[in-house]
């Protein structure tokens, strides 16, 4: 909207050949012009490639979103997130990633591979609030371990199995602090189990 109307008011200085603004300001207000029209296609080219990567992640992952394994959203800023049910991706109790996941995420990243090197990654593991049982706590003391494990796991199979960039990724673990539905329940708790990838615009 900038745009439009700083390019209608020079378009009018010049056309009623106003003597108030001098050629200094004129060209000021042209390479402002320029500058917000720069920026407005750079931003519709974003947001276009941001829309084919949404495309290509709910085609790739059709059966999966069918299932309610795997939900694709896009923010109103245009942000992408990606959550994932922890079922399949790990077996219980586990961060090491199965066949299952593996494919999911081969899925997943071949629909990523279009992103600009700038553009960021986050991995965030989420969980229950069930407490990790007493024989599990050999390899991980708490939800907040089991959590940041299996986002790593995810975070280094993009890295090293997919090849991203380490630049553009980085791993968070929330353990059970941010519930998408009620713990009280094992549906609920099957929920809130659950990896997402959020892709920064």
């Amino acid at each position: 909207m900038k745009i439009t109307a700083i390019s209608l008011f020079i378009a009018a200085l010049v056309l009623t050949g106003c003597q108030n603004i001098s050629k200094q300001d004129l060209e000021a207000l042209q390479a402002k012009a320029a500058s917000y029209e720069e920026q407005s296609q750079q931003l519709q080219a974003e947001n276009g490639q941001l829309k084919q990567t949404v495309d290509a992640l709910k085609q790739r992952l059709a059966e999966e979103i069918e299932a309610n394994q795997v939900l694709v959203e896009q923010s109103a800023q245009g942000d992408i997130k990606v959550t994932m049910q922890q079922a399949i991706l790990f077996p219980s109790a586990s961060f090491k990633i199965d066949d299952a996941g593996y494919a999911v995420l081969q899925k997943v990243a071949d629909s990523l591979r279009n992103l600009n090197s700038d553009q960021h990654i986050q991995v965030i593991g989420h969980s229950d609030t069930m407490p990790v049982h007493a024989k599990w706590r050999d390899m991980f003391t708490d939800n907040w371990d089991l959590s940041a494990r299996r986002a790593g796991q995810v975070a280094r199979h993009l890295i090293w199995g997919q090849g991203f960039a380490p630049e553009m990724i980085s791993v968070v673990g929330k353990a059970h602090t941010v519930p998408v539905a009620s713990n009280d329940t094992e549906e609920g708790r099957a929920q809130n189990r659950r990896i997402e990838i959020f892709i920064e615009k």
